[in-house]
């Protein structure tokens, strides 16, 4: 399914990347709770580009500080150049 394609539910659907098991989620409780679909939760940049290219979202929650290899701004950087997808910073620094 392409990502301007109208979804099931008609609902936005976010990808959170967030490391913190915690804050991702209440992050997607919170997300949910204001109508939107959470299409996935990943703690790292790696995951993010891998399931970026497998989902159908409209919006990326990106955490700037993440564990592993590739950090929430590397990350975004190759989700929105791949996939146009925009892409929201979220960080507690």
């Amino acid at each position: 399914m392409k990502r301007d394609e109208e979804n099931a539910t008609g609902k936005a659907r976010i990808m959170v990347v967030e490391d913190e098991r915690i804050v991702a989620m209440d992050t997607e409780e919170l997300l949910c709770g204001l109508g939107y679909q959470v299409c996935i939760v990943v703690p790292s940049g790696e995951e993010a580009i891998l399931a970026a290219t497998g989902q159908c979202s409209d919006l990326v929650l990106m955490d700037i500080r993440l564990g592993g290899q590739i950090d929430g701004i590397k990350a975004a950087e190759v989700i929105r150049n791949k996939l146009d997808v925009p892409v929201i910073f979220l960080s507690a620094y």
